[in-house]
């Protein structure tokens, strides 16, 4: 349970995402290189939160924490492309554990995501309780 209101406070208190870079030879092809910039999600309680995609790395840092991701997207799957968030850093009730999402793009300038902090992927894209999130995120300029 602490693991899944250290994921609330995330949410709520609004966060800002910084990417590390991709290590290797690894290429950012296909969603992934789309992804690749920076966007925003304002939340209802207010305040914005600014994730930054850099390669196959996700850093979320918001006021009280951080968190550095590893993505793994799934472009083919049905009925939703998937997304694996590999927590690398981060508070400790969230180091290694892996948060499951589904995502689309909505023209060029928006991404939806919808996520759960751990245990199944989500099948609809819709927000439940504090077991699962939709995230709009919006292109910044």
């Amino acid at each position: 349970m602490r693991w899944q209101r250290g994921w609330l406070v995330l949410v709520v208190v609004g966060l800002l995402a910084t990417a590390t870079g991709v290590q290797g030879e690894d290429k950012v092809e296909g969603d992934l290189k789309k992804m690749q910039g920076e966007w925003t999600w304002s939340i209802p309680m207010g305040g914005d939160v600014l994730y930054t995609f850099k390669g196959k790395m996700l850093t979320v840092k918001g006021q009280n924490r951080t968190y550095e991701m590893t993505l793994t997207l799934d472009e083919k799957a049905k009925p939703d492309k998937t997304m694996d968030m590999k927590i690398d850093k981060g508070p400790d009730d969230a180091k290694g554990k892996t948060s499951p999402a589904i995502y689309k793009f909505d023209g060029d300038d928006k991404l939806i995501l919808c996520f759960r902090p751990e245990g199944e992927r989500p099948k609809k894209y819709e927000n439940v309780g504090f077991e699962q999130f939709v995230a709009e995120l919006k292109r910044k300029k």
